[in-house]
C-alpha cells in the first residue's frame, strides 16, 4: 500500500477544526464538557459485574462449558467491556477526576478484567492519536501499510482482522519507535494485571480467564461494537477524517 492511497489533508487538524465549528454553531455544547467524578461509581460496577460473571463461568468448568462461556462473552461480556474501554479513554484524558494520578488508577481498574494490559498503554498512545491524527509515525490508530497488503479486498480477510483487531493495535505500537511505551505507570499496569490473571486463574478457574478473554476480544474486534470503532475512524470520505456515532450502541459508550 502506497502512500497515494491515503488521503492526506493539508489543512488544519481536524479535530480541533471541528471542535471551534461545533463550538461556534453550538455554543450550548460547552455546559456538557467536563469532568464527570460519578464515572467511577460506573467503573465500579462493570469491574465487579465481569469478575461475577467470571466467577459463575468458572463455577461451570471448562471442560463442559466453555462454549457458554463464549456465548455469554459475545452477547454480555463485550458490552461491560466495552464500557470499560470508554471509560479507560475517558480516564485518559483525565475527564474521571481532576487529579491525574487518581486518572491513572481508574485506567489501571478498569484494566483488570481485560486479561492483557493494555489501559496505559492506550493512554500513551492515544494522546498522540489525538496531536497527530493520521500521522503514518505517530497515530497508532493508523494500519500498517502491511496490514492493508494482507487484508485487501478480501471479506474473510477483514472479518479476521477484525476479530484480532486488538493485536494488531498492540503490533503497531512497535512502528511508532518515537513514543515511549515503558514508564512508571507502565510497570505499574502490567504488575497490576498479571497478579489480577493470576488470582483470577486460581480461584476463579479456566472457564472464567476464557470468558474474559474473549469479552475483551469481542468488545474491540468481530462485534457489532467493535465495528463501531471501524465506523468512527476509518472513513471514505476525503473531507473528512472521523465520524461520530449516535445509535443506540452509544448508551453503551457512556454517550
Amino acid at each position: 500500500m502506497q502512500q497515494k492511497d491515503f488521503h492526506v489533508s493539508e489543512g488544519h487538524h481536524s479535530h480541533q477544526e471541528r471542535c471551534r465549528e461545533i463550538l461556534k454553531k453550538h455554543p450550548e455544547v460547552a455546559q456538557l464538557i467536563g469532568r464527570n467524578p460519578y464515572t467511577f461509581l460506573v467503573l465500579l460496577g462493570f469491574a465487579g459485574f465481569q469478575l461475577g460473571m467470571a466467577a459463575w463461568m468458572g463455577s461451570l468448568g471448562f471442560s463442559n462449558y466453555w462454549w457458554l462461556a463464549l456465548i455469554m462473552a459475545y452477547f454480555v461480556g463485550a458490552f461491560a467491556n466495552h464500557s470499560l474501554y470508554i471509560i479507560i479513554h475517558e480516564g485518559t484524558h483525565n475527564l474521571i477526576f481532576k487529579n491525574r494520578t487518581l486518572n491513572r488508577i481508574c485506567i489501571i481498574i478498569a484494566d483488570i478484567v481485560n486479561i492483557v494490559p493494555g489501559g496505559t498503554g492506550f493512554a500513551t498512545y492515544h494522546i498522540k492519536h489525538h496531536s497527530h491524527l493520521g500521522d503514518y509515525d505517530h497515530d497508532a490508530d493508523l494500519a500498517n501499510h502491511w496490514e492493508a497488503r494482507i487484508v485487501s479486498n478480501i471479506w474473510w480477510r477483514k472479518a479476521l482482522w477484525l476479530f484480532l483487531f486488538p493485536v494488531f493495535q498492540i503490533i503497531r505500537t512497535k512502528r511508532l519507535t518515537n513514543i515511549e511505551t515503558w514508564h512508571f505507570w507502565m510497570y505499574i499496569n502490567v504488575a497490576v494485571i498479571i497478579v489480577a490473571d493470576v488470582l483470577i486463574w486460581y480461584f476463579l478457574g479456566a472457564n472464567a480467564f476464557f470468558y474474559l478473554g474473549f469479552s475483551m476480544l469481542f468488545a474491540l474486534g468481530l462485534h457489532p461494537l467493535g465495528a463501531r470503532w471501524i465506523q468512527e475512524h476509518y472513513s471514505l470520505n476525503p473531507t473528512q477524517e472521523t465520524y461520530s456515532y449516535y445509535g443506540p450502541l452509544n448508551f453503551i459508550a457512556l454517550n
